[in-house]
């Protein structure tokens, strides 16, 4: 837990012609985590191999084809899995023309038929508008047959908004016009304009500018516009509609396994596509580059080497031993196989940052730092039952939230445990004795406890900036950095100080042991210059720093750090707000217990003091309790993180294909 898994890195060389079926046995493996052949460095020219965008480009489309046509027949199909129905693929042009020779059938009977539904549904739509309007026109007296064969008037029927009859009359003045309205719709109302026929084009010019839908005065079963024959036109366009639902359901079971199958490879050549992209192309050749954990790395290599019946060429090359990994863009992802316990903290970290491959992982020292504080500002043995209750049901039930499930339990079982020191149960005094102390009653030696806390969780994180800056060769920083050794020491010195003027003499460090301490700094003050020597001396030109002129290096260094050991003392005082937070949960009970004693004066008063009770130790629990995981987290990220916290890593995504049957 306290280093990532060792990494690998491997650079490949195949035929070109090999590249999909190596591909194809990289992904099956699962293990290799590709990275760009490029290393990051720009290019004039697609390193890629020749036409690998052009073919993801048209796999991509067959696979929104494929799910466009499965969404039309209501089919849901299945995620794709590693396994396919016919053999791997080995020209990715000759797979395409494949897929889309299968698809062609299917997608065009669908196509046909979704049209058809389509069409109806317009039909219907219209059809239902123009019954809709004859039924108003037959009840407001229009004789529409009369209207179509008027020859001296304009007259327009057709439904406008009701904010827009002001609009439309403003429009059409000063010329003589009648905006009649016959019925009121819910899409607006539906009105009779009339104009002299000779002026017949202003009035069209009008209704542009206007939200205005015309009502239809024929009707393709008759010559004008009749309630009969749009009702007719109803049922035959929903006929229609019907049969074609039918004809696409009728259709499902025969394209289902069809589509599946087609979807399957088609998702698996966009993920081997994908990959190439990351590939380069030398000649006839093409170079794999990518990341693979160490143990592994002599069966991949067996792998491609039996895929390529040893026309293969493969460089194993440990991270130490790559000088172009440090200060490039070629990074080294990390894998932890962490506990399960730690599985939600990982996921915490990963809020804040990655860490890089160099760094010590923070995941268990982020975990039982983040429990016992919490533990200690939410310390209740009946609220901790119920956070333990709430993440089982999680863990047990509800697979998806696994990782919730898992915090609770172990929050719940931390709260559990400190509650039994706080001899607390729901708030109840005395039921439980009291085994360490009571937040309300031991109010400075809680707020003593939580200094205590804060000194070495900042003494943690200065120790593993130290160990982080030594492993990435950073040296000097390492020792003489107000980070490093030297400002450890120097906070150690002046806590211990601060300790013997505030605490009892009994508990104190003698005074041999803090000038101990205190040697250690001032040696690596004196012996500044030669143990920046020593630690230079064959480094890389990375860990050489530039050195400014001797009195504006101690000025800077001076600056630098008073402001981190005020910034020390600053994240020590910080973790008062543990107590604080632990008093606040005590003084809650108090408060709600007050309440129901108010409450039980009343008529009525048992009932509704005990409903009291329910209802705020589940207010507390709720919003306490996630205040309380707020405040922790600040109190990691910031105080802890800080400290030592690098980030800029990458998670170890290998390529690789789903497991599935087949």
């Amino acid at each position: 837990m306290l280093r990532p898994v060792p990494m690998a890195h491997l650079q490949i060389q195949i035929p070109g012609k090999m590249a999909a079926v190596v591909t194809r046995q990289i992904a099956a493996r699962g293990l290799l985590h590709l990275v760009d052949i490029a290393h990051g460095r720009l290019t004039t020219t697609d390193a890629a191999p020749a036409d690998t965008r052009e073919l993801l480009a048209a796999f991509r489309d067959l696979v929104r084809r494929i799910r466009q046509t499965a969404a039309r027949l209501n089919l849901i199909l299945p995620d794709p899995s590693g396994a396919m129905a016919t053999a791997d693929i080995d020209v990715f042009d000759a797979e395409r023309q494949r897929l889309e020779k299968e698809l062609t059938p299917t997608e065009t009977a669908v196509d046909v038929l979704w049209r058809r539904r389509i069409d109806a549904g317009e039909q219907s739509a219209r059809a239902a508008a123009d019954l809709r309007s004859a039924t108003s026109l037959a009840r407001a007296g229009v004789d529409v047959a009369r209207l179509s064969k008027l020859r001296f008037a304009a007259v327009t029927l057709g439904v406008l908004s009701a904010d827009d009859v002001g609009t439309l009359a403003a429009s059409l003045t000063p010329a003589p016009f009648a905006i009649v309205p016959i019925d009121e719709r819910d899409d607006g109302v539906l009105v009779a304009v009339a104009m002299p026929a000779a002026i017949r084009g202003r009035l069209e010019a009008a209704l542009r500018v206007v939200s205005f839908t015309p009502v239809r005065l024929t009707n393709a079963d008759a010559a004008v516009l009749s309630a009969d024959a749009a009702r007719r036109a109803v049922d035959d366009a929903e006929t229609a509609g019907r049969a074609a639902t039918e004809e696409l359901a009728a259709l499902q079971d025969q394209a289902r396994p069809v589509l599946a199958s087609l979807h399957a490879r088609a998702e698996l050549a966009v993920l081997l596509l994908q990959a190439q992209t990351n590939f380069a192309a030398s000649g006839r050749y093409v170079v794999i580059s990518g990341w693979i954990p160490e143990d592994q790395s002599a069966a991949m290599t067996r792998t491609v080497l039996a895929a390529t019946d040893n026309r293969a060429v493969i460089d194993v090359t440990r991270p130490e031993e790559m000088p172009e990994t440090l200060g490039s863009p070629l990074r080294i992802p990390i894998l932890h196989r962490n506990p399960i316990l730690l599985r939600p903290f990982q996921a915490l970290i990963g809020l804040y940052g990655i860490p890089s491959y160099a760094e010590v992982p923070p995941t268990a020292f982020f975990a039982i730092s983040f429990l016992l504080m919490f533990g200690f500002m939410f310390g209740d043995v009946g609220h901790g039952l119920v956070l333990t209750a709430a993440g089982y049901c999680l863990f047990r039930y509800m697979p998806q939230f696994l990782d919730y499930g898992l915090l609770l339990i172990e929050c719940g079982v931390f709260s559990l445990g400190f509650g039994v020191l706080y001899g607390s149960f729901f708030g109840v005094e005395g039921l439980l004795p009291v085994l360490w102390m009571e937040p309300i009653h031991d109010l400075r030696r809680f707020m003593a406890v939580a200094v205590g806390f804060g000194v070495l969780l900042v003494s943690l994180g200065l120790v593993l900036n130290v160990i982080n800056n030594w492993r990435s060769g950073e040296r000097v920083s390492a020792l003489l950095g107000p980070r490093g050794l030297f400002g450890a020491f120097l906070y150690w010195v002046v806590i211990a100080l601060v300790a013997r003027a505030i605490v009892p003499v009994e508990v104190v460090l003698p005074m041999p042991v803090l000038a101990g301490m205190l040697a250690v700094p001032v040696m690596l003050f004196v012996f500044r210059r030669p143990i920046v020597r020593l630690v230079e001396r064959g480094g890389t030109p990375r860990n050489r720093h530039p050195k400014p002129p001797g009195g504006l290096a101690a000025l800077e260094a001076s600056i630098e750090l008073v402001d981190a050991v005020f910034s020390y003392f600053a994240n020590t005082i910080s973790f008062v707000r543990v107590a604080a937070f632990a008093v606040v949960h005590a003084g809650v009970f108090v408060a709600m217990f007050a309440m129901a004693d108010t409450l039980a004066h009343f008529r009525f008063g048992q009932p509704l003091g005990i409903a009291a009770l329910v209802a705020g130790n589940a207010i507390m629990i709720l919003l306490e309790g996630l205040t309380v995981s707020v405040q922790v987290l600040r109190l990691e990220y910031y105080e802890f993180f800080g400290k030592f916290f690098r980030g800029g890593g990458e998670l170890y995504r290998p390529l690789m294909l789903r497991k599935g049957g087949g």
